[in-house]
């Protein structure tokens, strides 16, 4: 049954500041695959903690730094992992075309040579937004003893034409630029036209990262929009945190979380866009009641 909810800020505020510690250890390292490598994040509380992990997946065309704010407030009781995705930020590429199922694969491969998982330490908590919701879902459908809960922002959710025509326009692969010009939609998205609150330097890097990523945000943009999403979603299990800031994707995250038999949906109205980096108290303490919860 859904499960609607509108959070107020300041009273989330209050919950998520007090009780914990107020300093975390960020770690990076790599996972070795048969094709290559793949760059993890990892934050880990200052006192030991039976809390299952949370895996963050980030929105194309980041890497997991995307999360840096937010794996400081989570971890403050909690492992919190936020992987690179293939061909993104300091991971390596495999050769061959991916699709969302194949990214679910890679993750579940990563995990599980990390040491998590039903044989390991345990399962895992999963939290995406965008592209991330898609690669949490698969996840958890793929291989559903190593995900315990999900929480899913901001989803990507579109059909028919409307869907078409994102695949159109953002899942083509782009030869590499040869004039400065060609970056000049990309600056003006990550740095001109960042949310108020977001810092100049969180702007520049978002930019650089983007630019990284020319040809292979188009590959996971392609796959994002090719998700069959609306069939993907009624299978989920799970239970389900979906978490809805009021920017361009309100509607489509709540036509998706309807499609979810098990899911929470907690409207965020006073959030719209850099919700990471304006709110992350806020999406730590939503995530955190949740996963806590019986």
């Amino acid at each position: 049954m859904l499960r609607l909810f509108t959070a107020s800020l300041l009273s989330l505020f209050l919950v998520v500041s007090a009780g914990f510690a107020d300093e975390v250890s960020v770690k990076r390292s790599y996972v070795d695959l048969e094709w290559g490598q793949m760059h993890l994040r990892t934050a880990y509380p200052v006192t030991l903690s039976d809390a299952s992990p949370v895996v963050c997946f980030a929105p194309n065309p980041y890497s997991g730094n995307y999360y840096s704010l937010l794996l400081k407030e989570l971890a403050r009781d909690r492992v919190v992992i936020a992987p690179d995705y293939p061909g993104l930020g300091q991971s390596d590429r495999p050769e061959a075309e991916l699709d969302i199922a194949d990214h679910a694969d890679i993750m579940a491969e990563v995990l599980l040579k990390a040491g998590w998982g039903p044989k390991g330490r345990g399962p895992i908590d999963a939290c995406g937004y965008h592209t991330g919701t898609f690669i949490a879902t698969e996840l958890a459908l793929r291989h559903p003893a190593l995900v315990r809960r999900l929480v899913l922002i901001g989803i990507p959710f579109y059909r028919g034409a409307e869907r078409a025509e994102r695949y159109e326009k953002l899942g083509k692969v782009r030869p590499l630029p040869e004039a400065l010009a060609a970056l000049e939609q990309d600056w003006i998205f990550a740095v001109e036209q960042r949310a108020e609150g977001v810092a100049l330097e969180r702007g520049f890097k978002n930019f650089i990262e983007s630019a990284a990523a020319w040809q292979n945000k188009s590959r996971i943009y392609g796959a994002v929009f090719q998700y069959p999403a609306a069939q993907r979603a009624p299978l989920l299990i799970h239970p389900t945190l979906v978490l809805n800031p009021h920017g361009s994707l309100k509607g489509p995250t709540e036509d998706f979380s309807s499609l979810i038999a098990n899911a929470e949906l907690v409207e965020l109205p006073d959030l719209k866009y850099g919700i990471f980096d304006i709110a992350p108290d806020v999406i730590a303490g939503q995530s955190r009641a949740f996963l806590d919860g019986p």
